[in-house]
Order: C-alpha cells, then structure tokens, then sequence
C-alpha cells in the first residue's frame, strides 16, 4: 500500500514501482497484484483509484468508510461500485470496482 499521505503524484508511483519491482522479481509474473487494498486509511482520494486502474488493477477494496455512508450503502444494498475515478480520461481507463470490507 502506498502512502496517501503523500505530497505528490510522483511519490505515489515510486512507491508502487518498488513495491511491484519487489514483487516480479521475488515471484515473477505471476506475483503481479490484480486487486488493491487499503488497510485503514483516513479517506480514500480519488486519485489513487485512478492511478490503480492505470496501472491494471481490476478492483480496489478498502477497509474505513464513513458510518453513515456504510449505513446506507448496506439499506440499498450497494456495498460495491464502480468508480470512475477520473472525468478526464476516457471510460473505462480509469474505472476501477470498488468495495469495502464489513
């Protein structure tokens, strides 16, 4: 998980570099995360979520969300959606489905 915390965009995308580096070259291909997890940030930006689908993640899962939200989101039975994380970019390039742990 990178660090949301982060200042900048660059930051971000080192950090994931690394990380899936370390992971090609301990497990190749084969090793290559097709889902993203956040543990428990405080907010999740949406920038992050179009950079994981940039970057080929299929889905994007995260552990915190606000009570109310969680609420409704359980009466209307819509734990997971789609996220399209940029108006930019053109549909689905960064859409990504997203949900969140109970």
């Amino acid at each position: 998980m990178s660090d949301e915390a982060t200042t900048h965009y660059s930051a971000v995308i080192d950090q994931m570099t690394l990380g899936l580096r370390f992971l090609n070259d301990t497990f190749g291909e084969c090793g290559r995360p097709r889902v993203a997890w956040h543990i428990d940030p405080f907010g999740h930006a949406r920038e992050h979520a179009s950079i994981f689908a940039q970057m080929g993640y299929d889905g994007f899962f995260f552990g915190r969300l606000d009570y109310q939200d969680k609420t409704r989101r359980m009466k209307t039975k819509e734990m997971e959606m789609l996220w399209r994380a940029s108006e930019s970019l053109t549909p689905p390039l960064a859409d990504l489905f997203t949900g969140t742990n109970l």
